[in-house]
């Protein structure tokens, strides 16, 4: 076995779960994990790329050569879908030899250490992390330089074994800061109650949002619609205002958190809306701030005391943008400030795939509609084994599971 550094980096997509996407085919791929840096965030460099960079360096025993070493960073580059682009350009996902215990390295194609490490802070500071042993090529020490400017971590990978030279930041990890649940929240985006009733048998649904829109598709009254909804699920249940100004928001807030102590007032990220979300947390009553599109307003909500933010990744989706990288943005901020208690609630929800991006982002919640939250225990190999059990079991002669075990039961004393 050798040990070699590989350096990670992503600008585009949902970084954070392409680069721990990179972690677990490092390992299925032979190249065992041992460690892995904390997250850096840098900006772009070389004139081409726009994005910011997430960046971060594992260090793996690897027993082959170094040259079938590439060749599986290579291949997980494509499987993570990176395609052909210009030098420097943005890239889904970037993976870089960057140097090995064994010493220095050259083959066509491959020099090692990297020939420009010395000059990338993006690369060096995560390397020095999981080798602060690693030397130049003519042996001098990386550690101990003059540190280069531009590069600054941000938080952890979910599940990477921790550095061998630092640990693990005091709480930046994003799931050990909030409110300790096991898992991301469900909570039911519908003012069906039927839906809701049916949703709540499946024992999986911690809440439901709805909007005034949702209620109005229904029929029903708005507050006999919201007070019913709390009879069913014993959880958060967003109402949301509907008003422009604060003062009558914090009103009609005040009024609707009445109805119910798990209501929760729903109110429009907007000035007046940031106004009334301040007035109301000072007063105690539990938000969820909607209408969320960029970063630096969910960072607003949050410093209002709000206690959900709502960004939307669908509509995001729909002007050309990538929702999830918003998510993954708006986690890595509110990791950065552990002051910040707002949660976030991944909204918008189009299909399972965002379901599966939020829960690798770490929202804290994911508010889905109806027809999505039954497609995810929907699977057509689930269907066609489950048929194929049925098929084999009508061949048992006896097919009364419950009188048998009643049976057994009794004649073993049981």
């Amino acid at each position: 076995m050798s040990v070699y550094v590989i350096g990670l980096g992503s600008s585009l997509g949902p970084r954070r779960q392409t680069l721990e996407l990179a972690l677990r085919l490092l390992d299925l791929g032979g190249a065992r994990v041992q460690a892995c840096s904390r997250v850096h965030l840098s900006p772009p460099s070389g004139g081409v790329a726009r994005n910011p960079f997430l960046n971060a360096a594992v260090r793996v025993d690897w027993s082959g050569t170094a040259s079938a070493l590439l060749k599986l960073l290579k291949s997980i580059e494509q499987r993570a879908g990176r395609r052909d682009a210009p030098r420097w350009a943005d890239r889904v996902l970037d993976l870089d030899l960057l140097w090995s215990a064994r010493g220095a390295h050259r083959e066509p194609g491959l020099v090692l250490p990297h020939p420009r490490l010395a000059e990338r802070s993006f690369a060096l500071d995560p390397l020095l992390e999981v080798a602060p042993e690693a030397c130049d090529e003519a042996g001098r020490p990386y550690a101990g330089r003059q540190p280069l400017p531009g590069c600054a971590a941000v938080g952890v990978l979910a599940h990477a074994p921790p550095s061998g030279s630092l640990a693990r930041p005091q709480q930046r990890q994003y799931s050990q800061r909030h409110s300790g649940a096991p898992a991301m929240k469900f909570f039911l985006d519908t003012a069906n109650l039927d839906e809701i009733r049916q949703a709540k048998a499946w024992g999986i649904v911690d809440g439901v949002t709805t909007n005034p829109s949702l209620i109005a598709k229904e029929g029903g009254d708005f507050i006999a619609t919201i007070a019913e909804i709390c009879t069913i699920v014993d959880g958060p249940i967003s109402a949301e205002v509907v008003a422009e100004d604060a003062a009558e928001m914090v009103r009609q807030g005040k009024l609707l958190a009445r109805i119910h102590d798990n209501v929760v007032v729903k109110v429009p990220l907007t000035e007046q809306g940031i106004i009334a979300t301040s007035q109301l947390s000072a007063a105690g009553i539990k938000t969820n701030v909607t209408l969320c599109f960029q970063p630096v307003q969910a960072l607003v909500a949050a410093k209002a005391g709000a206690t959900y933010v709502s960004p939307f990744v669908g509509r995001i989706d729909d002007v050309g943008r990538d929702g999830m990288q918003m998510i993954e943005q708006i986690v890595d901020i509110y990791a950065n400030y552990p002051d910040l208690e707002t949660q976030v609630l991944a909204a918008s929800i189009r299909h399972p795939q965002h379901v599966l991006q939020a829960a690798l982002a770490g929202s804290h919640v994911a508010t889905i509609p109806f027809g999505v939250m039954r497609k995810l225990f929907a699977h057509p190999l689930t269907d066609t084994g489950n048929a194929a059990f049925t098929a084999a079991w009508d061949s048992v002669p006896d097919k009364d599971i419950v009188g048998q075990v009643t049976r057994w039961l009794q004649d073993n004393g049981r």
